[in-house]
């Protein structure tokens, strides 16, 4: 059985690529002719079309094979035009300009960097709305810094909270000094940034938690004695005997979500891996956790499950009611979603309980569809010199092993 170490590291790699679905990103679209348009800059021209340039500019980090960068590309193609002589709009494919990329510490795509004066003066990781590069340009355009354009921007409830998730905890850091209240002012529903972070795996969780809690304590002390306490806070950050007075006065709360819809049994399963033995997970299921519940999170308690990485805790789950057919946004259920991060037995409990191996996701993506086309990127880096052949044919292996379990007659004839 390969180690949770193994499993932590695919997901790592996986995830490094993955942009939450849960993005701002419209639904406005550029005409069918635009996109014949678009303009590329290369590692050729970058300097004079970008570094050079007398006005503002955005460049669009993008890859062919990237699925998030296709939700942003008519945004970008439907900029150009209209910014068209007083600000530049750039495409630049990280495949072909690659030396590019590496340049400016870009670890994903879509990122899209703005220029002014030869550099850099802000970053946005995930698809945003429209309106947010069209206030970023225009404000640059104006003789607003980059930096002005988003403390502004950052009254936006949207755009606030994927900032916080987002942005590397230096950014955060930073942006305190414009914005002090950024990491402890409460969003519209009554969410707090510190439930926000405990319920969604971004990376860098650790650092960003530390940062908010520091802040927290100098303003209010988390405790169950609070009247605002939120219970999925608690068993969040491990404070499981705090939890457990909580429900001494409160028992119903046990089952109750927060604003953003999110139990204490789906916080506990976010932070179980975490917090390892510190887990609340026990104290929680014990107290009456029930996974009938139906939670209004963007994370459904399925997929939570599939990353508690536990298949012990998963069967015990399915067998108090949990639904693994329950999809989210997406469409993804349980099984779509333990075949994505690549957990063999997890993959194999959730087929013996009888999850149909055929359900599309609305994209028409089965669990098989999604581990082949995972497995066929990773062949494709075997050919890369800077990458380790073993550690690449690990996890080919791993893919196969999910795609017999998963298509075992198609398997047994090949």
């Amino acid at each position: 059985m390969r180690s949770k170490w193994f499993f932590n590291v695919l997901i790592f790699l996986t995830t490094s690529t993955l942009v939450a679905t849960t993005s701002n990103a419209d639904d406005e679209t550029a005409s069918p002719n635009l996109a014949d348009k678009v303009a590329h800059v290369t590692t050729e021209n970058f300097k004079t079309e970008v570094l050079e340039a007398n006005v503002p500019v955005l460049v669009d980090f993008t890859a062919t094979w990237c699925a998030p960068c296709k939700e942003l590309d008519p945004i970008i193609e439907s900029l150009m035009p209209e910014m068209s002589g007083r600000a530049k709009v750039f495409k630049l494919d990280i495949d072909e300009s690659q030396e590019i990329f590496t340049q400016y510490g870009l670890t994903g795509v879509p990122t899209v960097l703005f220029f002014n004066n030869g550099e850099v003066e802000d970053r946005i990781v995930s698809p945003q709305s429209r309106e947010v590069y069209v206030k970023y340009l225009e404000g640059m355009i104006d003789g607003s810094s980059a930096l002005e354009v988003k403390v502004a921007l950052l009254d936006e409830d949207a755009f606030r909270r994927d900032f916080i998730l987002r942005q590397r905890p230096t950014v955060l850091e930073s942006i305190l000094e414009h914005r002090p209240t950024l990491l402890t002012e409460r969003f519209e529903n009554g969410q707090s940034p510190l439930s926000l972070i405990l319920n969604h795996p971004a990376s860098s969780r650790d650092r960003r938690l530390d940062i908010v809690l520091s802040l927290e304590e100098k303003a209010e002390p988390i405790s169950s004695e609070s009247s605002t306490v939120n219970p999925s806070d608690l068993v969040g950050l491990g404070r499981c005997d705090e939890f457990k007075m909580l429900l001494e006065k409160d028992p119903e709360a046990v089952n109750r979500p927060d604003p953003d819809g999110n139990t204490p049994l789906l916080t506990a399963l976010l932070q179980a891996t975490r917090l390892k033995k510190d887990s609340c997970l026990r104290a929680v299921l014990d107290a009456g956790a029930d996974p009938r519940v139906k939670e209004e999170s963007n994370f459904t308690l399925g997929h939570a499950a599939v990353l508690s990485f536990d298949t012990e805790i998963q069967t015990e789950l399915l067998a108090k009611g949990l639904n693994p057919l329950r999809t989210d946004q997406d469409g993804r259920n349980s099984l779509h979603w333990a075949a994505f991060y690549g957990y063999p037995d997890t993959v194999k409990v959730l087929l013996d309980y009888g999850v149909d191996p055929t359900i599309q996701a609305l994209n028409g993506e089965t669990a098989a569809d999604i581990v082949r086309d995972a497995r066929d990127q990773w062949v494709v880096m075997l050919d890369d010199s800077n990458t380790s052949a073993e550690a690449v044919k690990s996890v080919v292996e791993l893919k196969d092993e999910i795609l017999a379990l998963l298509e075992p007659s198609e398997t047994e004839t090949d």
